[in-house]
């Protein structure tokens, strides 16, 4: 299953609080440094990502398309989903909505194509 991208999808922490509750996920925060993008990877379980500060792309591997994302917008990623976040000049700031609750290297465990 290919990602989904919502732009301009909430305006406040408390949109994306709303949005999880409803979702029925479970929160964290994540951000990401100065980089030159991701290799491809994949992740177990389903993650929604709503982008709180800054802007970079997103690859979706099924596609090969790359889309901009920006502070406002969410992406769905499906579980196995292969995908990258594109460069960061200055940092990304994510709050990631997770089916359950996970410690940090189960939730940022990246697996890759190989």
């Amino acid at each position: 299953m290919s990602l989904r991208f919502y732009s301009e999808f909430f305006n406040s922490t408390e949109d994306v609080l709303n949005d999880v509750i409803k979702q029925g996920t479970w929160p964290t925060t994540f951000v990401s440094g100065p980089s030159e993008g991701l290799h491809e990877h994949w992740h177990a379980d389903e993650v929604h990502a709503y982008i709180m500060e800054g802007e970079t792309d997103f690859l979706d591997a099924k596609s090969g398309m790359r889309t901009q994302v920006k502070a406002g917008d969410k992406i769905v990623i499906p579980a196995k989903a292969l995908h990258a976040e594109g460069a960061v000049k200055e940092r990304v700031v994510y709050i990631l909505a997770l089916p359950k609750p996970l410690p940090p290297e189960e939730f940022l465990a990246m697996h890759g194509t190989a």
